[in-house]
């Protein structure tokens, strides 16, 4: 049995959003373009631009509106502020024109000491069932931060503490117990549709306790989190380890396009 390297941000998620049960606790979502950007901002007040294929949160950008005529446009340390009829425009001086993107509904993520977080959860097969390997909470540096990468300023933290830190009143063992069974139920589906051994998930808690569906990483990075929870990342070095003796982890990696590219090591961070 392969595992499959999924660059895609759009092909991991259509799945998920053509899933009658999951496509709940995915953002809306789609390909960025003049309609789709208006659109979505009628109907949200903060959206997501992020490139299909990207790594680290890199060339992610906000747009926030700010009342019925301004918005706020948020990417790596700048922001600026323009008429939201002028979006479009300013946004094609900042996105990259070699690259597809998509644009995604904004999820008013739940703080951690004023800070917003989401929730990084790894499932592995080592031996043809999901077991859960990880579950840590990413936390932005700053209130006004775009994105909740590490790459980016973020620090992770253990995922009790930041539950029970959390400035909203939300009832923590019932939010832990649906991120997980979502997350189950997301890495049965995306194994159904392709082949995978390791994923890793962002989701995210809203405000109002709400579970969401962010991301998925088919080659996530452990990188320094034998510091954090030694308990946890053992876990994750038994299963990776019985995984390799089944020796059935050979290695696929599809593009954007749908091309094959091998490789040698799944485990290793993009």
């Amino acid at each position: 049995m392969r595992h499959t390297v999924i660059r895609s941000k759009m092909k991991k998620g259509s799945p998920l959003m053509d899933d009658p049960i999951i496509s709940r606790y995915v953002p809306k979502t789609d390909w960025f373009h003049a309609t789709s950007l208006r659109r979505m901002l009628r109907s949200y007040s903060t959206v997501y631009i992020k490139p299909d294929i990207g790594r680290r949160g890199n060339g992610i950008v906000r747009v926030k509106k700010r009342n019925s005529s301004t918005s706020e446009i948020s990417y790596r340390d700048i922001t600026i502020r323009c008429s939201t009829e002028d979006v479009f425009d300013e946004l094609q001086k900042i996105l990259n024109p070699n690259k597809k993107y998509l644009i995604q509904q904004g999820i008013d993520l739940a703080t951690y000491h004023g800070r917003p977080f989401d929730v990084r959860i790894v499932l592995q097969k080592p031996l043809n069932r999901w077991h859960l390997s990880w579950v840590s909470a990413k936390v932005a540096p700053q209130k006004s931060s775009v994105v909740t990468n590490i790459a980016k300023g973020a620090r992770d933290v253990r995922i009790n503490r930041t539950l029970k830190g959390m400035d909203q009143p939300l009832n923590r063992l019932e939010v832990m117990r649906e991120l997980i069974d979502v997350s189950y139920q997301i890495v049965q589906i995306l194994d159904s549709r392709f082949s995978l051994k390791i994923v890793g998930l962002d989701m995210g808690i809203d405000k109002k306790g709400r579970v969401w569906f962010i991301e998925a990483n088919t080659r996530p990075d452990f990188k320094g989190l034998g510091k954090l929870d030694l308990r946890q990342y053992r876990r994750y070095l038994k299963a990776k380890k019985l995984a390799a003796r089944g020796r059935d982890y050979a290695y696929r990696e599809i593009s954007g396009s749908g091309e094959e590219i091998p490789r040698r090591h799944p485990e290793r961070s993009e």
